[in-house]
């Protein structure tokens, strides 16, 4: 399995923050779509948010749109977000609910998880129903139209990521307790909500992603002598295929490529972090960066965010110190940096464009 992602790259950073000859001019026109940021906030502290911005602007101070909007705060730690026909959909860690909100971030129905089941985690949305991970070894399906359950699934221990492909849920069952990890990906019917079969996988499967029709899975491995690894599912094979090790974020890129940041931590728990790009029609890493221009920080900063605009092609990276508001950097398609700014909230965490 490559390891190119251990390499120290800070050297390879060249900060242009405060270089603004380099920087790409800004179109005169401004985008007339909105981009959305959720914000995690801090757990017991009721400040998760949603902040907004267009892409084109000379990005200033952002405000709160979910209290601007609905006169009250979103709750405690929102842990997903997804958009689905001009619909946002938010879903609460700490406050336990999900809810679905207009294109102006306006709330218009939740369901509320019951108090004695686990907390919910991780969200896909498809077809109208909205499918949820929770730990306890939940997964629920809820009906978009009222949100309403319509089903459930009950099966493994502390359940994490989900996706949806060709009428079957992925889900990673992560850990059982402290140090106790399982290997374990459950492969469910979306319709019935019945288990068709369990795969084995890198060791603390947590996140899944579905790119460009093939299934993506980040495993976090043991935090010590095993590694965790960005696996893909083989269809051919039925099982997820090793790609890269200490893979933490995927996203996907330009021209059908899949972008990622790798983070290893040393004795001392000093970050690293490498941006690599993976091409799954020739099954090929590259372990050259695709910000030509990244700060320098980026190299041990928390990298909480990475996302691509379709739309336009620009990546955003979102940083964080888990107790301030966090920092977004936004890059042209071609990853030379455009600015930054403040993301309005602390642990910026996902995007949603609005086009």
């Amino acid at each position: 399995m490559n390891t190119l992602c251990a390499l120290m790259i800070g050297a390879g950073f060249t900060s242009c923050l405060e270089d603004d000859e380099n920087k790409p001019d800004l179109p005169i026109e401004p985008e007339t779509y909105p981009t959305y940021i959720l914000n995690e906030g801090l757990w017991g502290a009721n400040n998760a948010n949603i902040t907004k911005f267009y892409a084109n602007y000379n990005i200033g101070t952002l405000t709160d749109e979910y209290l601007a909007i609905n006169g009250k705060q979103m709750g405690d730690v929102a842990n997903a977000m997804i958009e689905e026909n001009n619909s946002i959909y938010v879903l609460l860690n700490g406050s336990k609910y999900v809810a679905r909100l207009n294109e102006l971030t306006q709330e218009q129905a939740r369901y509320t998880f019951p108090e004695n089941e686990g907390e919910p985690r991780c969200m896909d949305v498809e077809d109208n129903f909205i499918y949820v991970t929770q730990y306890g070894g939940q997964v629920s399906k809820i009906n978009i139209k009222d949100m309403s359950l319509a089903g459930t699934f009950h099966n493994g221990d502390n359940l994490e990521g989900i996706a949806e492909k060709d009428g079957k849920l992925y889900v990673a069952n992560s850990y059982k307790g402290i140090n106790d990890f399982n290997q374990e990906v459950f492969v469910i019917n979306a319709k019935t909500m019945a288990l068709e079969k369990t795969l084995q996988v890198v060791l603390n499967p947590t996140k899944i992603h579905e790119i460009d029709d093939k299934i993506y899975l980040i495993s976090q491995g043991n935090y010590k002598d095993i590694p965790g690894a960005l696996q893909v599912f083989d269809t051919e094979k039925g099982t997820f295929t090793p790609i890269l090790d200490n893979v933490t974020k995927i996203t996907e890129g330009g021209n059908g490529l899949v972008y990622g940041v790798c983070s290893t931590y040393d004795s001392n728990w000093q970050l690293t972090n490498s941006f690599f790009t993976y091409d799954p029609k020739t099954n090929k890493v590259s372990k050259e960066s695709f910000l030509q221009d990244a700060p320098s920080s980026f190299s041990t900063d928390a990298i909480y965010l990475l996302e691509v605009d379709e739309n336009n092609g620009f990546i955003y990276v979102g940083t964080s110190d888990y107790v301030n508001s966090g920092t977004i950097y936004q890059f042209d398609k071609a990853g030379k940096l455009i600015q930054s700014f403040d993301s309005g909230g602390i642990n910026p965490s996902a995007m949603v464009f609005m086009d």
